[in-house]
Parts: structure tokens; sequence; C-alpha cells
């Protein structure tokens, strides 16, 4: 009952957001133009009326494997602000920035992002947008380059990059209660790939062992087998894959540890999102649903796609009440 009351506080907790912004002088747009949808919802979140943010890798596409189209190139040409992940770590954010002469550019440094070790990678470059305080560095980056490019509303994107900190701390902080409520705080979580890693580790997981590193560099048999006994000894808990990603090799070594061990799978978005209290909340509920849900092993649950939209309209709902009542009381004063 206890985390029946979390989702239903976390839908209490997100239908304020999206909806939040009473219109003031609407002027030239400032046109942003990002990598990921997830960076081009954090821009929307803090421009408001005042900026046009879309996104170039489509929703379900692996960053990785895509190149840009004719449509996309005109879109960069046709921008006022470029906000990429890392030009230093993924080829299509090379491509956009050499499209992107003359315009301004935000990149990775600019976001002082933390990165953190798992397995044997030093660095793990892969969904670091997603670990808390990196998200805010973003928001932050943002919100500067903003209020350089149009002064004027410095106080409008203040307003609304202070009130998505407290959007992503309340966020955090209901779904580490979901998480701790379903007694999944501190279970082994053997991962299909890095990319899953720091929204993982942020709820509250700990990692046990990692399929693959990078390109072709995968686990060894002798290593898949450890992880089969850590899976059969209790240690490790579930797989965690990244969402679309279910077909890749990663993903057929993951289904088939989950046919010879029992061990659930579970799919989780880290890309794509118009709201973050809905990716970060619906990730949240699939993992909490481990302990509940009596899975599949071999194919993917009935049940995820429920799961997933239920927690994401209700935290929708929560989320944006509570900050459109703090916003408007902030423009009354």
């Amino acid at each position: 009952m206890k985390l029946l009351s979390l989702l239903v506080v976390a839908l209490l907790l997100v239908t304020i957001v999206s909806g939040i912004g009473i219109a003031g002088e609407r002027g030239d747009k400032i046109k942003i133009v990002s990598t990921l949808q997830i960076f081009s919802t954090i821009a929307k979140r803090i421009g408001g009326d005042y900026v046009d943010s879309s996104y170039i890798v489509p929703p379900g596409t692996d960053i990785h494997d895509y190149s840009l189209t004719p449509q996309d190139v005109n879109k960069i040409e046709n921008s006022d602000l470029v906000v990429l992940a890392n030009s230093q770590f993924f080829a299509i954010d090379r491509e956009i920035k050499s499209n992107a002469e003359g315009k301004e550019v935000l990149d990775f440094p600019d976001y002082n992002a933390t990165l953190l070790p798992v397995g044997d990678l030093q660095k793990c470059y892969h969904g670091y947008w997603l670990y808390s305080q990196n998200t805010q560095g973003i928001a932050r980056a943002i919100y500067l380059k903003l209020s350089a490019m149009d002064p004027a509303k410095e106080a409008y994107f203040k307003s609304r990059y202070l009130s998505f900190l407290t959007e992503v701390n309340a966020t955090m902080n209901t779904s580490k209660n979901m998480m701790g409520e379903s007694s999944m705080s501190g279970q082994g979580a053997l991962l299909a790939v890095p990319g899953v890693f720091y929204i993982v580790k942020e709820l509250g997981m700990r990692i046990d062992g990692l399929l693959v590193e990078g390109p072709n560099q995968f686990a060894s048999q002798a290593q898949i087998e450890e992880y089969k006994e850590e899976i059969r000894d209790g240690k490790i808990k579930v797989i965690v894959n990244v969402k679309n990603m279910e077909d890749s090799k990663a993903g057929i070594i993951a289904r088939e540890i989950s046919k010879e061990t029992g061990a659930k799978v579970v799919y989780l978005d880290i890309f794509s999102s118009d709201n973050f209290s809905s990716l970060i909340l619906g990730d949240a509920a699939i993992l909490s649903s481990v302990n509940y849900v009596e899975e599949y092993s071999s194919v993917s649950c009935d049940y995820y796609p429920y799961i997933y939209t239920i927690v994401a309209m209700t935290a929708i709902i929560a989320i944006i009440s509570y900050f459109a009542y703090s916003y408007r009381k902030e423009l009354l004063k």
C-alpha cells in the first residue's frame, strides 16, 4: 500500500511541470537544437515561452548509429543554440558541431559533469545526464547561456531554472522512496550496457556486473558463467538494459542468461521523454516492480507498458500541480 501511495504522490508530483508557464511578451524565440530529446526537454523547461526546442536523434534510435539527414542539417543551420551531449565521445555530436559554425554551442565541458567508473571503464560517459547532479549541471549551463543570449529575460530563465532544480530533487526523492518501499534499494543489478549505469546507481541499486563495456567489448564466457552463479545465489536480483536495445548483442546475451537462470530483464528509458520527471519515475517504477511482477524470463512483461504509463501519468499530474502553483506564486510577488 505504501508503494501505491508513493505512486499516487508521484502522479500528483508531475502534472504541474509541463503546464507551467504564464505567457509574457513573446518576441523572437531562441531556437534550440539538442542532440537528444532529454536535453531538449531540459532546455524547454528552462526557456519556457521564449524558446523553440527540438532535437536530432529520434526516440528509440541508438545514438551511436545515427547520422545526420538533410533535414537535420537544415534544422541546425536555422538554430541559435546547439546543445550537445559530448562531442569528444559521440560521433553524431561531432557531426552536428561541424554543421553549427557561427552558432552558440553548449558541450560536455560546460556542464561540469561528474563521471564515475563502472567495470573496467574509468569514466562512464553513457547516460551521465541522468545522474542528478549532472542533470542540474546541464540545466545551469542552459540557464546561463540563455541569459547571456537574452539578458532581458534572465529573471524568467532563473525562476524556471530554480523551479527545475526543485523538481529534480523532489523526483529523485520520490523515486528513491519507491525503491525503498519495494525493497529494491541495495539489491544487485547486472547491467547489459553502460547506458543504464547512472540511473540504476542513482536509484540506489548495487552494480554487480556489466555485459558490455564498449564497442565489441563483451564479457567473456567465464565471466558470464560467474554472473549466472551470482544470480542463482541471489546476489544479482535483476538484469537491466536500455529500452529499444532488446535485440542488440548485449540484449540477446541478457535474454539468454534470463532463460537459464530465471532472472528478470527490465528495460529503462535514458534518452526519450518530453518530461524529465516522468522518465525518472517511470524507470523507478519499472525497477520497483521486479519484486511484484511475475516475469517472463524470455520475453518482455505484458505489465511493463501499463506500469510505465500509470506511473508516468501520475507523476506528471502531481509535479505539474505543485510547480505551477509555486511558479505563479512567484510571479504574483
